[in-house]
């Protein structure tokens, strides 16, 4: 009996160490979500030699489509696009409301250290490209624009309803910087020489999101 009872152990472990995972070396997923932000933002502006600090705030939405692949049992590499729309107040005396997008694409590195055969949470890095425009809707179409850099880390559960299709949730940081602003109008291509002005913006902060992942 007792040579029975190690021979069912150790068939357990052998078959628990090679059951199938929520996520394996060579698994492909493509998901696609959306979610809400909340930044806290920082503007430095320098004008004619005098220096300028505003912190405030800026939230809205994004809308996130990856890639991954497996390159190993607890890592995954891919790509990261997302599309970002944030909220603003119209303006006071205008009282038009300018709109602000942003565009990202970057490299993803998920860490899967915690799954099952039907949960998945790994730790999402991700770092790229990131786009800002800011179109002011007046008259002469004043726009403000910037190439920046985005970057965060989130925690992403996956809950699989088969082998192959599921939803995931994620809990994130995220953070951008645009080094220069540069503005333009109608009648003028270059305004932050004729204002004498530079502007660069910074935001960090938490973002929340739902989606829909496949797995081949």
């Amino acid at each position: 009996m007792k040579k029975i009872i190690l021979t069912i152990a150790a068939l357990s472990i052998i078959y628990s160490s090679k059951a199938q995972k929520a996520f394996e070396k060579g698994n492909v997923t493509v998901s696609i979500g959306a979610g809400l932000d909340l930044y806290g933002t920082k503007i430095h502006q320098v004008s004619s030699g005098f220096t300028k600090d505003t912190t405030d705030g800026a939230g809205g939405s994004h809308f996130p489509f990856m890639l991954e692949y497996g390159v190993a049992n607890w890592l995954g590499i891919g790509a990261r696009f997302n599309f970002s729309n944030f909220l603003e107040e119209k303006d006071s005396i205008s009282h038009i409301k300018p709109i602000h997008r942003g565009i990202d694409a970057g490299i993803v590195l998920n860490i899967h250290l915690i799954k099952s055969k039907r949960f998945d949470m790994p730790i999402n890095l991700s770092l790229g490209y990131s786009y800002l425009s800011i179109q002011s809707k007046d008259a002469l179409e004043t726009i403000a624009k910037s190439n920046g850099l985005g970057y965060g880390i989130a925690l992403v559960p996956r809950i699989y309803f088969g082998d192959h299709v599921g939803m995931f949730f994620n809990l994130g940081f995220m953070g951008y910087n645009y080094p220069k602003i540069k503005y333009s109008n109608l009648n003028d291509s270059n305004l932050n020489k004729t204002w004498d002005t530079e502007v660069s913006l910074k935001a960090n902060g938490v973002n929340l999101g739902i989606g829909l992942i496949g797995k081949f």
